[in-house]
């Protein structure tokens, strides 16, 4: 199986932040600041990640909270699901005036067809 993560990596437009070990990419949803911040080698599961890679992570999680804030949303949720596909990703999701709070946010935002902010 192809990895559609790993794929992904091979196009830069969608690459807005890198360092060694992450990847920050622009979430292809209808919800503005949605990123990916998505681990550059392919790796299923944090207990695979060394010190570095975690410190590593810290930077570029700042990065895309800078991204996110500068959308002005009153809200930034992070989740980590990696089930329909299995490379170590964490989504970072804005959330706006007049959107839902919570768990039912976050379902909303990485399914199907999420309508854009009001």
């Amino acid at each position: 199986m192809t990895c559609p993560i790993c794929q992904a990596h091979k196009n830069p437009t969608e690459i807005l932040f890198e360092n060694d070990f992450w990847i920050l990419r622009r979430a292809n949803q209808n919800l503005d600041g949605y990123l990916y911040l998505e681990s550059k080698n392919h790796v299923e599961s944090w207990s695979q990640l060394q010190l570095e890679q975690f410190e590593s992570y810290g930077r570029a999680l700042q990065k895309g909270a800078e991204i996110i804030y500068s959308y002005h949303p009153e809200k930034m949720y992070m989740t980590a699901i990696a089930e329909k596909v299995p490379h170590l990703h964490v989504h970072l999701i804005p959330r706006y005036h007049g959107q839902s709070p919570g768990i039912d946010h976050i379902a909303k935002a990485t399914g199907p067809g999420f309508p854009k902010p009001m």
